[in-house]
């Protein structure tokens, strides 16, 4: 079987969590897959300007360098059919992770990966532009794509809800944290980034709104002084948009002379040595799609606070405690809970965190797309014979 990804969230300077899911969805293929499976990664760079993506060996790289990104994707976003493979070879799979269709002229079937509904359900926390891209892409790509791939069985069901796409054209795939996350980390977190605390509360993401960081930062600052004065809450990740309500809480909780550090984006070698060594790491989002942030802290063998949405259960199972979304108070109790003392905590969450992290893996994840491809591809055949 021959598996094309479309693969441009990686040559992006900063990766975001649709570049990261991409890059191991193309190496599970590679590592995972049937012997005799050919894996590409398919990208523009423009007259090779930007860093081409880090895959595993095995995968073949196929780019455009004489055409911009920016223009085929706006081509393609009003819905011009300009093929983006007319030059290359034909596959039997064309698999696009973010959210968009491509349209194409070498595959027997296409497979698009939606990651959530958020701008249906909270547009007032998406970008504007990408708000519009969103509305008019999604639909169509649930339509024309022969399969659709998801990260968690509550966005399959928001899936056949808004769209009546058949359960059959869906196939789930948790998320499982990459290895690097169970291995040891290569730096000191708080001499590198010069926290002002040695223990600290960790959260990572981009700013915006559906992440609800100003419920983490209220339920932080109601924390007993002295534990306020021992511990840092270390908000990591971009800037993202409509940040102004986040802003607002992390000035005025600074001002207060509380330890809010935002250290921006980390670069992915650092990101494991943040879980690793942090007490506790929390997430107080309203919405999301899977919750890998939880995965990775599991993996790290750090404790976890987060909200009781469905989503997120299914992200980390029993081996997590749930506050009540939007809920500051329910929140701080949960934290505290845990940093009074965060080993005994590591202690008691063990045996249910690797549980619930043997029931993640790409291998099963594997099994199951290259699966669905192969009836697929004989559907499609008995169709036009």
């Amino acid at each position: 079987m021959k598996i094309r990804v479309e693969t441009a969230a990686l040559t992006a300077p900063n990766i975001s969590g649709v570049g990261h899911y991409t890059r191991m969805l193309t190496n599970s293929f590679a590592r995972y897959s049937p012997p005799g499976t050919e894996v590409s990664a398919f990208y523009f760079n423009f007259l090779s300007k930007h860093q081409d993506p880090i895959l595993d060996g095995s995968v073949k790289h196929e780019k455009h360098t004489l055409i911009p990104q920016r223009l085929f994707a706006k081509l393609q976003s009003y819905g011009l059919p300009l093929p983006y493979d007319l030059l290359s070879s034909p596959v039997d799979v064309a698999i696009f992770p973010n959210f968009d269709r491509w349209t194409t002229s070498k595959a027997a079937i296409t497979a698009v990966v939606i990651h959530d509904l958020g701008y249906l359900y909270f547009p007032e926390t998406i970008e504007q532009r990408n708000l519009a891209h969103l509305r008019r892409r999604v639909a169509h790509a649930t339509r024309v794509a022969d399969l659709i791939i998801t990260v968690s069985e509550s966005v399959k069901s928001e899936i056949i809800a808004e769209y009546g796409v058949p359960a059959s054209k869906i196939i789930v795939t948790p998320i499982p944290a990459d290895p690097i996350y169970s291995q040891p980390g290569t730096i000191n977190v708080v001499a590198k980034y010069n926290l002002p605390t040695k223990r600290y509360i960790f959260s990572i993401g981009n700013l915006e709104p559906r992440k609800d960081l100003p419920t983490m930062i209220a339920a932080f600052r109601a924390l007993p002084k002295k534990i306020r004065k021992q511990y840092s809450l270390v908000l990591a990740g971009g800037k993202g948009w409509k940040t102004e309500t986040t802003e607002h809480a992390i000035a005025e909780a600074q001002a207060a002379g509380e330890h809010i550090i935002r250290p921006g984006y980390i670069p992915q070698e650092d990101v494991p040595a943040f879980y690793q060594q942090a007490d506790l790491f929390c997430m107080s989002s309203i919405y999301e799609g899977f919750g890998m942030p939880i995965v990775e802290a599991l993996t790290s063998g750090t404790p976890v606070v987060a909200s009781d949405i469905p989503v997120l259960r299914e992200a980390g199972g029993n081996a997590v405690l749930y506050a009540q979304p939007k809920n500051p108070d329910d929140f701080m109790k949960k934290m505290l809970s845990i940093i009074a003392d965060p080993q005994k905590a590591r202690l008691d969450m063990k045996t249910e965190v690797q549980a619930h992290l043997n029931t993640i893996s790409w291998q099963n994840n594997t099994d199951r797309l290259i699966a669905a491809f192969k009836e697929a591809i004989a559907a499609k055949k008995h169709r036009t014979n």
